[in-house]
């Protein structure tokens, strides 16, 4: 294998090794989870490896009965018109939009708010919403740049020459 079919498969295996997804900033109406009712969240996306992750994209799905909004779409305002009723939309799974950079080791970012619609009938604990990676590019500016700071074993010059006294 060649140096380039090397960083191909490095890349390609990069998500799965050095990004971490997480359900955050969930926001419940009460202190649990009624049927039907409406919850936010958002995801934060956190990148431990040493590639800066560009155009990056989310997609959510929403599990075991549990729904979606579209994002940019108004929660119940007071009153509801009929126009307005027609515009909330749910749906099964969604892509957030772009988050243009997401820095190397340890930078992370947050999408917009989502909101979850809980299923129409009770259940007991499950993963009511799943997050993974849609879509993304990189690129190497960290690692050319970043990596590229002088270091104590760094190859150096040197010169020695005997000293005399004259």
């Amino acid at each position: 294998m060649s140096l380039l079919d090397d960083l191909t498969g490095e890349i390609a295996s990069y998500p799965v090794e050095d990004v971490v997804l997480e359900i955050v900033d969930v926001v419940l109406p009460g202190n649990v989870f009624n049927v039907s009712e409406e919850a936010t969240l958002k995801v934060k996306i956190t990148n431990n490896g040493p590639l800066n992750m560009t155009d990056v994209t989310i997609r959510l799905k929403g599990q075991n009965g549990a729904r979606l909004k579209l994002p940019g779409v108004i929660i119940n305002p007071p009153p509801l018109s009929r126009n307005a009723l027609q515009q909330v939309q749910f749906v099964d799974e969604l892509v957030s939009e772009v988050l243009p950079a997401v820095n190397a080791h340890g930078g992370s970012a947050t999408t917009e708010t989502f909101t979850l619609k809980a299923p129409g009938t009770s259940q007991s604990s499950q993963i009511l919403v799943k997050a993974t990676l849609e879509d993304w590019n990189a690129n190497l500016l960290h690692m050319l740049n970043g990596h590229s700071d002088p270091l104590p074993d760094a190859p150096k010059g040197t010169y020695s020459t005997a000293v005399v006294q004259s």
